[in-house]
């Protein structure tokens, strides 16, 4: 993910920057938590079984940006093994906010010491799909309370935001990107809902947040001609984003440009300062 790391606003004379150096591109932990028995009986859940990492990027109102970040941030960092025993009992994750069996059977449920065992129930649980479901769920939620405060278009668009999630599936180890689009519908008997759409960003395009009128058009060309002529992506894009950065004068982007690199739990940093 590369991007800008000016905040700016609009003044009587004009866009002005606000601050600059602001983190456009977020690392989010993902805990994945084990539930604990004493003897057979299911008492809380203590321990972390694993955790991942994502990156989450957005443009927009920083604001309402800010509120989905920590809305994110606190749905990955809360997911649960429970466990569904329909034809056939198997471990699943859940959202800390979804129906649970085993805290709604509390202590009551007597569970046999061979029917949770982590080196066989608690593996390849969490794909990349799960975590874009948690991440659109999160979003939805977070625009859902900041409507309550919205009452006209002007303050509708002020919290314009859009995000991206990429991540490597800790199922498949596939490379994952997903866009979440700021949408509104409006609904019966007057006023306006806002709500995100999520889609996969496919291998062979890319993501693009922000001013993409002005320069989502050329950063998808200068991607597929990387992709077409050779393993320079990274490259390209950096090259480009920053040489646009450079030559903008709206401040509705500035320096320096950061570029963050996930590969499994593995993410690097490197910017562009001039």
């Amino acid at each position: 993910m590369v991007a800008d790391s000016i905040i700016s606003t609009v003044t009587s004379t004009g866009r002005k920057p606000l601050v600059s150096e602001f983190r456009k591109i977020v690392e989010v932990p993902i805990h994945v938590w084990e539930p604990h028995f004493i003897g057979e009986n299911f008492h809380d859940y203590i321990k972390i079984f694993n955790s991942h990492k994502c990156l989450i990027a957005f443009a927009g109102s920083t604001l309402t940006a800010q509120h989905i970040i920590n809305c994110i941030t606190g749905h990955l960092g809360k997911l649960r093994i429970d466990y569904e025993s329909g034809e056939k009992f198997r471990c699943i994750v859940r959202k800390s906010c979804d129906r649970n069996n085993l805290i709604k059977n509390g202590r009551s449920s007597i569970y046999d010491k061979g029917t949770f065992i982590p080196e066989k129930d608690f593996q390849n649980l969490l794909s990349a799909d799960f975590v874009s479901d948690v991440v659109e769920h999160a979003i939805n939620k977070a625009l859902e309370s900041k409507m309550q405060h919205v009452i006209d278009q002007v303050s509708l668009d002020a919290m314009r935001t859009e995000i991206l999630l990429g991540l490597t599936c800790p199922i498949g180890r596939v490379d994952h990107l997903y866009k979440y689009s700021f949408q509104t519908r409006n609904i019966p008997g007057g006023g306006v809902v806002a709500y995100c759409q999520k889609n996969l960003v496919q291998a062979n395009d890319i993501g693009v947040l922000g001013m993409v009128n002005t320069y989502g058009p050329k950063a998808k060309h200068v991607a597929q001609n990387a992709l077409n002529t050779g393993n320079t992506l990274q490259e390209d894009i950096t090259e480009y984003v920053g040489q646009s950065v450079r030559n903008d004068t709206t401040y509705e982007i500035g320096l320096p440009v950061v570029i963050k690199t996930i590969e499994g739990n593995q993410i690097t940093l490197n910017s562009i300062k001039e």
